[in-house]
């Protein structure tokens, strides 16, 4: 009750002029007193009455719980659901992008370019290949049958 009655106090000094005299038995009868002082001042100052028609349609904003809850109702309906719908694997694929993002200057290089117009001729080099491999395991067969066959002479004659 003293806290009421310290704050019933503030107010009056601040609304009602320090020659009033508007101390009374009752404390409604002090707040009635007060809320007439109040109006009387603000019919006689209208930018004061302008000012607490702005404090009204923002009190909610102002005192709010902070920088958060203003946030969240100065964002609009889509901001909202995105935000909804964000979780740990879309914030996983968020920051494996800014990984990727990283790393396109070093795919973004000059001699990859050229990769792209070249990949018409990877196919005949591709068959090319084909045939030069297996033209060396012919070879080698080859090779290896003659090596063998030398093997199998000169054991021949040494018996």
């Amino acid at each position: 009750m003293n806290v009421l009655t310290a704050r019933i106090e503030a107010l009056e000094r601040s609304v009602c002029s320090s020659d009033a005299d508007i101390h009374t038995a009752n404390l409604a009868e002090q707040v009635a007193l007060i809320e007439r002082q109040l109006s009387k001042t603000l019919a006689d100052h209208t930018s004061l009455a302008r000012a607490l028609e702005k404090y009204e349609a923002l009190k909610d904003i102002i005192e709010s719980d902070g920088d958060m809850e203003l946030a969240r109702r100065a964002l609009g309906i889509t901001a909202k659901a995105e935000l909804i719908l964000l979780n740990d694997d879309a914030l996983k694929i968020l920051s494996d992008l800014h990984t990727i993002r990283d790393l396109q200057p070093r795919i973004s290089q000059p001699e990859y370019a050229t990769a792209a117009d070249l990949l018409p001729q990877v196919g005949e080099l591709e068959k090319q290949h084909a045939q030069q491999a297996s033209a060396f395991r012919q070879i080698v067969a080859d090779i290896s049958s003659v090596v063998d066959k030398y093997h199998a002479d000169t054991e021949a004659m040494s018996e």
